[in-house]
């Protein structure tokens, strides 16, 4: 457990001081601050937000942030996946008393946290947004869900950690994906044309709730506005992603040749 710790800490270090961090940071900053524009100047018809006050705007923003962030997470997996086979940064710890499994768990921590980190990015930089733009407001609302102060900021969070859930499964997808190609650029196109065509099995109502992609989108909205049961299936949903991405992509990488 110990040097899985360790992996993990090292990598959370290279997220956290990434280009690519300070990049998602700004992209999102600027469609937030385009998103505020649009709906000062036009209301609720021009933008995805239905509210305007700061209390309101980051769990407004989370289902339209899904192509974003998808193919942020899908760079992200890409990445950490690819670049360490093809620059030997895998070297170091499998040369060393870390096994193969130890690194694999690793990389799907890495993964969640990745999820909750960019997720954890976004609200902040929608409330500084949504601050600038419209002031705190009285209350946050959300679809008929009501609430305000200390309430609010918790169930945004709450919120966006389920957000964060639905893509840790779509990422471990991404792992998979990535194992068969060496170019980070191959596997992010492969993950961003499921994201275009995953949006269209919205119209099958039969199967779209156990797609991915519509967890993606409504998972953390439905929490606020499905019965109960029909939350806990679709977390069980996501939970069956996880699991079964996660142990094709350890049986894949168990028998890969690495070049160590």
């Amino acid at each position: 457990m110990k040097k899985i710790n360790k992996l993990v800490i090292f990598e959370v270090k290279r997220m956290i001081a990434s280009k690519l961090t300070l990049v998602y940071s700004v992209i999102y900053l600027v469609s937030f601050i385009i998103s505020a524009l649009f709906y000062k100047i036009m209301g609720s018809e021009g933008s995805v937000l239905t509210v305007g006050n700061a209390q309101s705007f980051p769990i407004q923003h989370l289902q339209a942030s899904f192509f974003f962030t998808g193919i942020f997470v899908a760079i992200y997996v890409s990445r950490i996946s690819s670049q360490n086979r093809t620059n030997g940064v895998i070297k170091i710890p499998l040369t060393r008393s870390v096994s193969r499994m130890e690194y694999f768990v690793s990389r799907v921590c890495s993964i969640f946290l990745f999820c909750l980190f960019i997720t954890f990015i976004m609200i902040i930089l929608s409330y500084i947004v949504g601050m600038f733009y419209f002031g705190w407001g009285d209350q946050l609302v959300f679809h008929s869900f009501i609430a305000n102060g200390l309430i609010g900021i918790l169930v945004t969070f709450l919120s966006g950690a389920v957000f964060a859930f639905a893509y840790f499964g779509f990422g471990l997808i991404g792992l998979v994906i990535s194992m068969y190609y060496d170019r980070i650029i191959e596997s992010a196109t492969i993950m961003g044309i499921f994201l275009m065509v995953g949006q269209y099995f919205e119209l099958l109502p039969k199967i779209r709730q156990f797609t991915i992609f519509h967890q993606m989108l409504f998972f953390h909205m439905d929490i606020f506005n499905k019965p109960l049961l029909y939350n806990v299936k679709s977390f069980l949903i996501i939970v069956v992603y996880c699991v079964i991405f996660s142990y094709v992509g350890y049986k894949i990488f168990q028998k890969k040749d690495l070049f160590v």
